[in-house]
Parts: structure tokens; sequence; C-alpha cells
């Protein structure tokens, strides 16, 4: 039982000793509702090394585009014409360089009839979305070691991304057609650390522990030799 007891103990000291466990670590930041085109300026926590060893960097960029499309066909005959709402959002390093890009589009088809003579957007040769919206969600994962040391640092500090919508709305499926479109993006970014953790430092009573269990195993041994003799 003691020769258990002991083995148990030097177990247990060398686990704390060992222990490393995966952990995640996330910033968030978002950009409100703005008319296309926009650029800002996000702020993110860098990974603080003293917590451990980088396994990989996420971004996770959900964008929204909203607004609405008009068209009015000026074709002799009826077609159907297709409105697509969309914005382009793309994330970039402070260098310029492209991270994530997500593209949320809205797009439907509808009904006009010959052009009945009057641009006005409206009639039987004009068509409208009415207020629409629709949203998209993309993300990038790194394990560059550019990048673990563009967004490491000890003691953390933070790092700015570039965040840009543009406009990328059409329309289509009228020979001659007039357009109009007024969108607007939003977007929300996060930036997860997956990392080892660092092991933790041995308290002075595991080494205590470790130290008594192998006096234990010892002197186990020993009366285990004297019996045999």
């Amino acid at each position: 039982m003691k020769k258990i007891i002991a083995a148990l103990a030097i177990a247990n000291a060398f686990g704390a000793i060992n222990t490393a466990q995966a952990e995640v670590i996330s910033f968030s930041s978002s950009k409100d509702t703005a008319t296309t085109a926009w650029a800002d300026v996000l702020s993110f926590g860098k990974f603080d090394t003293r917590l451990g060893t980088l396994n990989s960097i996420t971004f996770d960029l959900s964008g929204v585009v909203s607004g609405s499309g008009r068209a009015e066909s000026l074709d002799a005959a009826s077609s159907t014409i297709t409105l697509a709402l969309s914005s382009i959002l793309t994330l970039t390093r402070p260098d310029g360089s492209t991270i994530v890009i997500a593209n949320p589009v809205f797009s439907k088809g509808y009904a006009a009839s010959a052009f009945d003579g009057t641009i006005d957007f409206a009639g039987t040769s004009g068509v409208s979305t009415g207020s629409v919206s629709n949203s998209a969600s993309t993300s990038f994962k790194s394990a560059s070691n550019s990048d673990f040391a563009l967004f490491s640092q000890v003691g953390a500090g933070t790092i700015d991304l570039k965040l840009a919508a543009t406009g990328n709305s059409v329309g289509s499926g009228a020979g001659n057609l007039i357009t109009q479109f007024a969108t607007s993006a939003a977007a929300d970014v996060k930036v997860t650390y997956d990392y080892t953790a660092a092991a933790a430092v041995p308290e002075p009573e595991t080494y205590a522990m470790l130290i008594g269990g192998l006096g234990l195993l010892g002197l186990v041994r020993r009366r285990a030799t004297k019996k045999q003799a």
C-alpha cells in the first residue's frame, strides 16, 4: 500500500510540473452601419507571449449589406430584371495586405413590362427592391510565423487593422436599363488566439511532495530487500 501511495505522490508531482493545456482568447470589434464606401480602423488586443505558445490565429468577419435598388426598363418588350445589392468588406493588416474578405449580397428578379414612356422607376416598366438586407460571414486561420510575430508581444498591447466596405451593386436583364442603388454596410470582426498555455511554475510544496515520495519509495524498497535477505 505504501508503495502505491509513493508512486501516486510522484505521479502527482510530475503532473503538476508538466501540465500544459490548449487555450483560446478572443478580441472583438465592430463597425456600425454606414453608407458605402467607407473605411475605418479597428483595434484588437495582441497575444501576450507570457501566456504560452501560439498555435494559430483565426480571423472571423461578419458583414451586412442593406439598402434599396430600383430600375427602369427602356426595352420595347417585357423582361425580368435582377437587382443585386452587394458590399465587399475587406480586413487588412497594417501593411495593407488582405486578411479576409466578406461579400454579403441581396439578389432578386423582378418582372418589368415594355417601357411605359416615363422614367420614374415606377409604373409597369419600373421595379424596386424596397428596403432589404442580407449578411455573410467568412473566416481565415493563420499559422504563419509572420502573423505570430505581428500579433504577439510580451505584455500584450494592441494592433490596428483597417476595415473597408465598397458598394458593388448591379442590375441586369434588360438591354436598355437604368438603375439606382443606395447601400450601407456594417461589420463585426473577431480575432481568436489558439495557444498552448505555459506550464505552471511548481509551488514549493510540489517539490516537497516529489522529494517525500521518492524518499518513501526508497524506504519501501530497502525494507523489501531486507525481508528477502
